[in-house]
C-alpha cells in the first residue's frame, strides 16, 4: 500500500447489499466501463460474501480490459452504519454483521486504497454528482426496497452525524404504541411491509390478481416489486390500497424529516420506488404537501432518482475517485 504506483484513471465502485451486489469500473469521465452483478450470499458467512467481492470485482475489470492492480481505488457502500474514517461496518442486520473492518480487509485483499460509505450515502452522492440532486446542496435521500434507508447531503457535503448514523429515516417512528413490528417507517413502507399487508387481508379481495404472485414469490420468499407495480398499474383494488396507503405514511415521514431539517430536496429511490414510477412518487409529494410545516416547505423539490440501480455503484465510484488526491488521515494516539 506505500508503493506509488501510476495513477490509470479508473476506480471500482461497489453497491454490496444483502440479496445481491453490483460492481462497476468507472472511468474519469463517470462511465461505467464494465459492470458484474451476482448475489451476495450472506447466509455463508463474511469470509464468503468477501472472497464473493474481490473475485466480482475480478470480473469487472476484466470486462473493462485492466488488471485489479492498476485500480486506483475501490468505493463500496455497504448496507450499515458505517464508521467512515476507520471504515469499519458497524451493524448490518441484513448480512449479520457486526464492527467488521471493511476496508482493512478487502485494501489486503484488492491491495489498493479502499473507501467504505453506507450505501444510501453512497447512492445519493451519485445523484447529487450526476443526477437528480445535482442542482441542490441540501438534500435528504429516502431508498425503498426491501427495507428502507435513508442519507444526507448538507451543504454539499455528506452529512454522517456524530455517531455516524445520519438520515435512517426507516427507523422513525411513526406509531409508538403500534406493537413489535408495527411502529417504524419501516415496517409500514418497505416491499416487505406491503407484502405482509396484502397477505393480511388478501381474503377480502377474491379477485386480486395479486393472489397469483403469492403462489411463486421471489428468491428472497416474497412477491417482487415489479409483481407489486404490474397489479398497481391496473389498478388491483387491493394492492392500490396497500402502497396508495404506504405513498401517504412515506410522505408524512419525508414531511416531518424536511420540517425539521428544511432541505432543498429529496430524491426517492430504491427497487420499489424504479417498479412503482410516477404515479407513487406523486402519492408521496401530495401526502408530503398536505404534511409539511411551514406551507413554504412545499417548494421543496422531490423527485425519483435518475440513476437508478447505477446510483450506488456511481456514488461509491466517486468516494473512491475523491480519495485519491487525499492523504488518509492519521490515527491519534
Amino acid at each position: 500500500m506505500s508503493k506509488k504506483r501510476k495513477k490509470s484513471g479508473l476506480v471500482v465502485g461497489i453497491d454490496l447489499g444483502g440479496t445481491n451486489m453490483t460492481v462497476g469500473v468507472v472511468d474519469r469521465a463517470h462511465k461505467i466501463v464494465a459492470s458484474e452483478k451476482r448475489k451476495t450470499k450472506a447466509s455463508l458467512g463474511l469470509e464468503a460474501v468477501i472472497d464473493r467481492i474481490v473475485d466480482t470485482v475480478g470480473r469487472a475489470c476484466e470486462g473493462a480490459d485492466v488488471k485489479i492492480d492498476a485500480i486506483d481505488a475501490v468505493g463500496i457502500g455497504a448496507p450499515s452504519a458505517i464508521d467512515f474514517e476507520e471504515g469499519v461496518v458497524i451493524n448490518a442486520g441484513n448480512l449479520g454483521w457486526k464492527l467488521v473492518p471493511l476496508r482493512a480487509i478487502l485494501e489486503k485483499r484488492l491491495g489498493t486504497r479502499v473507501i467504505v460509505e453506507n450505501d444510501v450515502n453512497a447512492a445519493i452522492w451519485g445523484e447529487a454528482k450526476l443526477g437528480a440532486a445535482k442542482n441542490w446542496r441540501e438534500v435528504l435521500a429516502v431508498w425503498v426496497g426491501t427495507g428502507i434507508g435513508g442519507g444526507l447531503v448538507l451543504n454539499g457535503e455528506i452529512h454522517r452525524g456524530a455517531f455516524h448514523t445520519a438520515g435512517e429515516i426507516g427507523q422513525m417512528l411513526l406509531f409508538p404504541r403500534g406493537g413489535i413490528g408495527r411502529r417504524t417507517l419501516e415496517e409500514h413502507c418497505s416491499r416487505l411491509a406491503m407484502v405482509r399487508a396484502m397477505e393480511t387481508i388478501v381474503g377480502f379481495y377474491p379477485q386480486s390478481k395479486i393472489r397469483g404472485a403469492f403462489k411463486e414469490p421471489g428468491e428472497d420468499g416474497m412477491i417482487g416489486s415489479s409483481a407489486i407495480a404490474a397489479c398497481y398499474g391496473a389498478g388491483d383494488e387491493l394492492v392500490v390500497r396497500v402502497v396508495d396507503d404506504s405513498a401517504e405514511l412515506l410522505g408524512i415521514a419525508i414531511a416531518n424529516a424536511v420540517t425539521l431539517l428544511s432541505v432543498e430536496a429529496v430524491v426517492l429511490g430504491g427497487g420499489v420506488v424504479e417498479a412503482l414510477g410516477k404515479r407513487f412518487v406523486a402519492r408521496v409529494r401530495e401526502s408530503f404537501e398536505w404534511h409539511v410545516f411551514p406551507s413554504t416547505l412545499k417548494k421543496c423539490h422531490l423527485a425519483a432518482s435518475e440513476l437508478g440501480d447505477r446510483a450506488g455503484v456511481l456514488g461509491a465510484a466517486l468516494l473512491a475517485q475523491d480519495s485519491c488526491d487525499k492523504p488518509r488521515r492519521a490515527k491519534i494516539s
